[in-house]
């Protein structure tokens, strides 16, 4: 039997009715032992006050990337900004969105980078777990130095999810783990242990079966462990960007972005009769493959 169980009679679309606009992600992020949550806020606020006074941080600029910052340690910078503009081109590839180069020059992509996590708190006013401020619309993401896998996980995640949304639009409805999924396959120190995750999740038949797993808005709340949640949501977009390849995907997100129905447009374009079909062929694809 599946070890949890989506809250039945709980539409995904009724839970969620905020747009996505800014999300806040747990500083304890994920190891290969265990996950933590992130945490998933959405506003109407827009991050209006998301720039801030220039004459605290001093800058440095790439092709797609400028960098606001106080006080890093040394290299760190130069780190950050040769880390960024490398996921950049992994994730518009991996996605297939290569042909639309989103930040370039006048476009650029911004993060503030505050010195210290009691500065980035008391200035984003967000809780005490939160790692990251980011929104979509304006391409900003603040954070802060020291936090635990910040290189291989934070940033490609946080990146992923403004790249995809900016793609489809922001308000587009989609079940969580749609979203959460695309951004955790670009994440470099987890994948491997997610999809050994899902994998045996599949091998012992306690997978949660897609229907109910696109219902799920809040994991742990909805009585789905972070680490399951993540996992399959992980493993499901990287069978459909490797297995059935990233063309599939662009035509998946264009519709997306066109308004047809996330359901519809995942069934037509990877030419399934039913969300049961992709499930039966995701687990094919997860015992197949190590």
């Amino acid at each position: 039997m599946p070890i949890c169980q989506a809250k039945r009679g709980m539409r995904y679309e009724q839970n969620r009715t905020r747009h996505y606009e800014e999300r806040y992600i747990s500083s304890l992020l994920y190891s290969l032992r265990s996950f933590a949550m992130t945490g998933f806020l959405i506003s109407l606020a827009a991050l209006a006050q998301a720039e801030v006074t220039a004459s605290y941080w001093q800058t440095s600029k790439s092709q797609h990337f400028i960098i606001y910052y106080q006080e890093a340690p040394a290299g760190f910078v130069d780190e950050l900004i040769n880390k960024a503009e490398n996921y950049y081109n992994g994730i518009v590839d991996e996605l297939g969105y290569r042909r639309m180069d989103f930040w370039s020059w006048d476009n650029r992509a911004k993060i503030y980078l505050y010195k210290n996590a009691d500065d980035f708190h008391t200035d984003t006013q967000r809780s005490a777990w939160a790692g990251a401020v980011v929104s979509v619309r304006n391409r900003i993401m603040k954070t802060f130095v020291g936090q635990e896998h910040f290189f291989d996980s934070l940033l490609p995640h946080e990146m992923t999810h403004i790249i995809f949304r900016e793609f489809i639009g922001v308000n587009t409805p989609l079940p969580l783990w749609i979203d959460e999924g695309v951004a955790s396959s670009q994440e470099k120190s987890n994948l491997y242990a997610r999809m050994q995750i899902a994998k045996d999740l599949v091998a012992k038949n306690q997978y949660i079966k897609l229907d109910k797993f696109s219902e799920i808005s809040k994991p742990g709340e909805d009585t789905v462990a972070p680490d399951i949640f993540y996992s399959e949501a992980a493993s499901l977009i990287v069978f459909l960007i490797r297995d059935k390849g990233r063309e599939r995907f662009l035509d998946f997100s264009r519709s997306l972005r066109d308004g047809i129905d996330w359901k519809s447009a995942l069934l037509k374009t990877y030419n399934f009769l039913t969300l049961e079909e992709l499930e039966k062929e995701w687990k094919n694809y997860m015992l197949k493959n190590k």
